[in-house]
């Protein structure tokens, strides 16, 4: 990644997530390769606040105004530039992470699609008011207002208006969505498998492992990743504890509760009993940040069950 000079930049840590606020005094240029983003493996979302940036992506060129954003994915060389005076953020998000609250993130990468405008206040807002209070002091619950981040990012993404673009993967897009659903209705479900799964669509396993792969993930990373923000979902609803942690674990569909809190904990760098009592804790305890943010965030989770189920089925 390069930038040009002189510019000043302030990173912002709010848990798993970075935001970079970027301040140029003169023509800005900033340039990510390929192999910078697979290693960090993370979508940006860059949000001008003053002035605007020219997008160069595969080839194809967008202005960002202020008060707009754009999502920059991992394929291909993209380049931003602008005259003296930007201002912008740049929001950095695990990709496993987007890629589990988002159908198709890949879609929405280099402003394809129309924002929804009321959406798009309320998000760049959102992001700037976090980077203004928490410049210089951590926020009381870092993991779980990163969480809250990531999805209003997926729910503003997704409120994009794809009107009649045509995509050749429309068809392929809409069996996937119905997929997504299938497996949001029945993550309860400890007996869910991806043989069932794709019987719920009449597809074959090799399809379904398939539609997956467009994503980079795989069935049961996806599967886990919902139940775990399912879980987390439900203990913060629940402050007072009326449910333990291991009726939560069953809940969302897992068999072992210490899988289900080896699991959480590493996806939220935060053990689910400390989740519910972290609004009450000691503001610099719970913004205690995992030992490798990055790494944290981009950990693909093991899912043995899965891959298990997997190897019996197409055996």
């Amino acid at each position: 990644m390069t930038r040009s000079t002189p510019t000043t930049m302030r990173q912002i840590q709010i848990g798993r997530l970075q935001i970079d606020s970027v301040a140029a005094d003169q023509a800005y240029v900033w340039k990510s390769e390929i192999a910078d983003l697979d290693r960090d493996a993370c979508y940006i979302l860059a949000i001008p606040t003053s002035g605007c940036v020219t997008l160069t992506q595969c080839g194809e060129t967008k202005i960002v105004r202020a008060g707009e954003y754009v999502l920059l994915g991992q394929r291909g060389s993209t380049a931003l530039s602008a005259a003296a005076g930007l201002r912008m953020l740049m929001l950095h998000i695990p990709a496993t992470e987007l890629r589990g609250r988002l159908v198709s993130v890949e879609d929405h990468v280099g402003g394809r699609f129309c924002a929804n405008e009321r959406m798009t206040c309320l998000l760049v807002d959102l992001v700037k008011g976090i980077a203004d209070l928490f410049a210089d002091r951590a926020p009381p619950n870092p993991q779980a207002l990163a969480t809250e981040i990531v999805s209003f990012v997926a729910l503003t993404l997704g409120a994009e208006d794809r009107g009649a673009a045509i995509d050749v993967r429309n068809t392929r897009y809409q069996l996937r969505r119905r997929i997504f659903d299938f497996i949001e209705k029945h993550l309860g479900d400890q007996n869910l498998s991806p043989r069932k799964i794709a019987e719920s669509s009449r597809i074959s396993m090799s399809y379904l492992y398939s539609l997956f792969n467009d994503d980079e993930t795989t069935v049961g990373q996806f599967v886990q990743v919902k139940r775990l923000q399912r879980a987390y979902e439900l203990l913060v609803a629940d402050p007072k504890g009326h449910r333990t942690v291991a009726e939560v674990a069953y809940e969302v569909g897992f068999k072992n509760v210490s899988h289900f809190s080896r699991s959480f904990s590493r996806h939220f760098s935060i053990a689910p009993r400390d989740v519910r009592q972290a609004g009450s804790a000691d503001p610099a305890a719970a913004a205690k940040p995992a030992r490798d943010r990055k790494a944290a965030g981009a950990r693909r989770f093991g899912t043995a069950y899965w891959e298990a189920d997997r190897l019996q089925e197409t055996a």
